[in-house]
């Protein structure tokens, strides 16, 4: 990874000197040969996630909102545009792919 880089800033007052600034986020360089399809990867152990919140069209009433999201969801087959069959069972909600019809 390259090293941090400096940004500079400059402050429409004359009166506010402004102060240095070391970006503590170094920028990733890009893969080297991006033809290559990317390494496998291990899907997530369990982990703990918080129930959000959304709206129903016409409604300012909050509504609970699971947000799940990552390439880890691929490796387990829930694939972009698969259809997907939840159920509830024993206090838990199971998620599995849909059969093609």
């Amino acid at each position: 990874m390259p090293p941090p880089t400096e940004i500079g800033w400059h402050s429409l007052d004359p009166s506010i000197t402004p102060r240095r600034y070391l970006e503590r986020t170094p920028i990733p360089e890009p893969r080297p040969d991006p033809s290559k399809p990317r390494r496998q990867g291990h899907p997530r152990a369990s982990q703990r996630c918080t129930v959000g919140y959304g709206y129903y069209p016409d409604s300012h009433q909050r509504i609970p909102t699971l947000r799940l999201r990552g390439r880890w969801l691929e490796q387990l087959g829930f694939t972009i545009g698969s259809k997907l069959d939840i159920r509830m069972s024993n206090g838990e909600l199971v998620v599995n792919v849909a059969p093609k019809d």
